[in-house]
């Protein structure tokens, strides 16, 4: 269960445009050949530090020693946050708490990330919803060249313990860019997935740059896992950045949006071509 207010920021940042060596949060320099501020610009190795929309900051990255060790989504409406806190493991992320800042807490999620030959190979998700607990096991495929191909979920709500629900999502690639996703869910019968209640929400990325996506600063594992909080997220996973985003939905046309971009001279987005979106980096 995911409630509105959390999907309204992801949605707004889906749709609407278009590691550090300190912990702190303040702004760093970001090299915008489009502005006419004199910022110092940089050159070298950086992460996304924000994404921010007039006087807030909807989405910010905390490093810790050039790790991102937190995530903050907010609300474009509202004072809502869900606070992304990672763990690691040697080097590899081992959890991912997601937890809300209502009170009681309605979105309290923590993924449980495991590995197979340094790739990640499965999750487990356990959730708490006003009392209410979830469990979900996640089984990550890829194809014969080594590309994510294929996610499946197996969920128990509402404390059963024998699997109720299953989940699919089928990645379709272009170079290293993801031209599709299809989301598709239906309930489980018996200890098998019931194709009579399945239904596909299908999310197609098109008209890609040659510029550099700057969720690929971020850790290839947490973009998977934010994917399953909402499948637009999916294209944090691309190489570069799209143009385009059509979403079809079981019933009724599908719907486009459009998405253009602002760059510096490293290749990286600084802004939507509206510039109401602007994303700000740290150098590493």
């Amino acid at each position: 269960m995911i409630k509105k207010y959390f999907l309204s920021s992801l949605t707004a940042l889906a749709l609407a445009f278009v590691v550090s060596c300190d912990n702190t949060t303040e702004d760093p320099p970001n090299q915008d050949k489009n502005n006419s501020t004199n910022t110092p610009v940089i050159t070298g190795p950086r992460i996304l530090s924000k994404l921010n929309s007039g006087n807030k900051d909807l989405e910010e990255y905390i490093t810790n020693a050039g790790i991102l060790s937190q995530a903050f989504i907010r609300d474009a409406g509202s004072d809502n946050t869900i606070t992304a806190t990672v763990t690691y493991t040697g080097n590899k992320i081992s959890k991912i708490k997601y937890l809300d800042n209502a009170n009681p807490h309605i979105y309290d999620n923590l993924y449980t990330l495991s590995y197979t030959s340094g790739k990640l190979s499965s999750f487990t998700m356990d959730q708490s919803v006003l009392g209410i607990t979830n469990h979900g096991d996640f089984t990550v495929f890829y194809d014969a060249n080594g590309q994510l191909y294929r996610i499946v979920e197996k969920r128990k709500m509402g404390g059963s313990t024998s699997y109720t629900h299953y989940m699919e999502t089928k990645f379709t690639f272009s170079a290293n860019n993801v031209a599709k996703v299809d989301y598709t869910a239906m309930l489980m019968d018996g200890a098998n997935p019931d194709p009579s209640t399945a239904s596909t929400m299908s999310y197609a990325y098109g008209d890609y740059d040659a510029k550099i996506n700057p969720y690929t600063t971020l850790p290839k594992e947490y973009c998977i896992v934010t994917g399953m909080i909402l499948q637009t997220n999916y294209s944090m996973i691309s190489s570069n950045n799209y143009g385009k985003i059509t979403i079809q939905n079981p019933v009724g046309p599908p719907i486009s949006v459009p998405k253009g971009y602002l760059y510096d001279s490293q290749n990286y987005p600084t802004s939507d071509q509206s510039q109401t979106i602007k994303y700000i980096y740290k150098a590493l």
